[in-house]
């Protein structure tokens, strides 16, 4: 009986845990080169080459794929760009398109590059945030798409999210969306997409706020889910098993 209560709190701790594994914010549309959520080497969190471009920003930094497949735009349209920020911080978002090969972009290409820059009004970890933004009026092909998260009152504040993406001049891509892209990246991140949340700025554009929570995820016997049944009601349901379970053997004995 004891081993059972303990495989229950076992079971809750690892819940609790898991809670605070993920890390903070990555695009879900453009798809993103990864999946990482906690990549604070920049400009894409990932690495091109022999290594991070700042490696004390993040030594632990992992290398970029090498098979991803640029999304395709079309220069002057709109563009949804949605985002999951999986905790939740005070600070703010930026949204950067720069037309150099995403291979060789730097910090400083991105940061001259700036298409967005708002407010984390999010108020809640696991929030879908999504923001509508003009392609630029350029071409390029396999360039750079980069969310950057800055997190007030870190010491090391940037986390780093990146797509790669083919922008055609007006009139190049056969079927264009005013709302998405077309195309698919070489990590792309599971799950939700094009949630709205925010008030509406300049032009028409959906500023960052919270939208409808990814469905819940299981693993095992415990609940990690983000939405859906909670913790408490796992370790309900396994309280009465184990209740149920006991009140046989005593019938048995």
């Amino acid at each position: 009986m004891n081993s059972r209560l303990f495989a229950v709190s076992a079971c809750a701790a690892i819940v609790a845990a898991s809670s605070f594994a993920h890390a903070h914010a990555v695009l879900i549309n453009p798809p993103p080169l990864t999946n990482d959520d906690n990549a604070k080497a920049g400009p894409c969190g990932c690495y091109f080459g022999a290594g991070p471009e700042d490696p004390n920003e993040d030594g632990t930094a992992s290398a970029c794929p090498k098979d991803f497949t640029p999304t395709v735009l079309e220069a002057g349209a709109t563009l949804q760009v949605t985002w999951k920020e999986t905790v939740q911080h005070t600070g703010d978002w930026r949204i950067a398109i720069s037309s150099k090969p995403i291979e060789t972009v730097t910090r400083a290409d991105m940061n001259a590059s700036v298409q967005f820059e708002g407010p984390d009004m999010n108020s809640q970890s696991g929030g879908v945030i999504s923001q509508t933004i003009v392609v630029p009026e350029m071409s390029c092909d396999g360039c750079a798409l980069q969310l950057r998260q800055f997190m007030a009152g870190a010491a090391k504040p940037y986390y780093y999210s990146c797509a790669a993406i083919t922008i055609k001049p007006k009139g190049g891509v056969a079927s264009s969306s005013s709302s998405s892209s077309s195309g698919a990246g070489g990590g792309g991140a599971g799950g939700g997409g094009g949630g709205m949340g925010g008030s509406t700025g300049e032009g028409g554009s959906t500023g960052p706020g919270p939208a409808t929570q990814p469905p819940a995820t299981t693993t095992g016997a415990c609940s990690t889910s983000t939405g859906g049944a909670s913790t408490g009601d796992a370790l309900g349901i396994a309280a009465l098993a184990i209740l149920g379970l006991a009140a046989r053997r005593r019938r048995s004995s």
